[in-house]
């Protein structure tokens, strides 16, 4: 008997799970207090604006830019440290696998690779919008066309629960469409990645979306995760359907990802770490509906609330981390990498004030890799005016 538990969706259910994919979680906010409900009602976006996962055009400029200066800055510092990750170096050896084996609660050799490969190709493409070194741009095509051209679905090891599969396709996916999104659209598409090639990764990301939008079920960590993936997977396919789904999916799990309080959830129940990959996935989501030109994430209220929610959840967070307050002491931890400056500077632009979570960022700075989300956020957000 093998010693894996195949995991592949065949042909047909892949085709019915993207056709109800838009449905999922969207249409029930039975259970959300009125002024939450409203809150979560669906919003078209199309036209998509491109880039528009975590990078627009100018912030790509704005990266360049900070880079070329002989001025030190966040935004450099960060993009430094990205630097020294060598899986964004044009020789990084990449290597496709047909199927992935996924271990609960660790990370086997097969799903790891998928992981550094998803980051290195991301990691060449914008290296590759910054610097103009082709190479990079070279490298990213070289992954993607690998990748989709070979992979074929998820295998389980032994005692390993299908729904795991769903968490790593959750994680990934935005990482693999942000790398592919950049090569598809810089500079007005300049990459020159093939027609072909590109229809042959959107079959890639079909397979993925196909395990990812199941996590978006689930009510913690998993449940943001998976409606993140939703929404990158609508914008770089352009479409409304998938995208609104997880916007609205994201908006109806927030009110119980962070309490009225500002506690997050799990961080009471299960350490310091969790409750920030909930935090991280929303940022990013925020970011990414605000750049499609929608900041109801970032405002989102309930009842009488002077705050939006989230706000409230990165300031217990961040009180936390610096004293120790709250439901547990995390002055041994930091920050989980790639959402703290994004979050600053979300808040920033709305006005809304963070000033524990703003010392946090500075004290964690730079950002590197997350092992699970798009990572380096000072390099792509960073800013100096706190």
């Amino acid at each position: 008997m093998s010693r894996t538990t195949p995991f592949r969706f065949h042909v047909l259910a892949l085709a019915l799970l993207a056709c109800a994919a838009g449905s999922v979680q969207a249409a029930d906010y039975s259970n959300l207090a009125p002024d939450v409900a409203a809150a979560a009602a669906p919003t078209a976006v199309p036209p998509f604006k491109h880039p528009g996962l975590l990078m627009t055009q100018n912030r790509l400029a704005s990266i360049r830019t900070a880079v070329q200066s002989g001025n030190s800055s966040a935004m450099k510092t960060g993009f430094n440290r990205l630097l020294q990750d060598s899986r964004g170096s044009h020789t990084y050896a990449h290597q496709a696998l047909a199927t992935v084996e996924v271990v609960r609660a660790a990370g086997g050799p097969q799903e790891g690779r998928w992981k550094n490969d998803g980051f290195a190709a991301y990691l060449n493409a914008l290296r590759w919008a910054v610097t103009g070194d082709t190479r990079n741009r070279d490298k990213a095509i070289q992954i993607l066309d690998a990748w989709s051209g070979k992979f074929t679905g998820f295998t389980l090891a032994p005692g390993t629960d299908a729904p795991q599969a769903w968490l790593e396709a959750a994680w990934g996916l935005p990482v693999w469409a942000s790398a592919a999104e950049i090569l598809r659209h810089h500079d007005g598409g300049s990459a020159g990645w093939p027609q072909a090639s590109q229809d042959r990764f959107n079959g890639y990301i079909n397979k993925l979306y196909g395990y990812a939008n199941q996590a978006s079920s689930r009510t913690n960590n998993w449940g943001v995760s998976g409606a993140l993936a939703m929404m990158a997977t609508g914008v770089y396919q352009d479409d409304a359907n998938r995208y609104n789904a997880g916007l609205n999916r994201i908006k109806q799990l927030l009110p119980g990802i962070v309490y009225s309080s500002g506690e997050v959830q799990e961080l009471a129940a299960r350490d310091c770490h969790h409750p920030q990959y909930s935090l991280a996935a929303i940022a990013q989501a925020a970011e990414m509906a605000t750049i499609q030109g929608d900041t109801s994430i970032w405002l989102l209220k309930v009842g009488n609330e002077a705050q939006p929610r989230f706000s409230r959840g990165l300031e217990y967070m961040a009180k936390s981390i610096l004293y120790g307050e709250g439901v547990r002491d995390c002055r041994s931890n930091g920050l989980y990498p790639g959402y703290s400056e994004i979050a600053v500077n979300g808040y920033m632009n709305r006005g809304t004030p963070i000033p524990n979570f703003q010392n946090a960022t500075k004290r964690g700075r730079p950002d590197g890799n997350a092992a699970e989300f798009i990572g380096w956020s000072a390099a792509t957000h960073g800013r100096d005016d706190f």
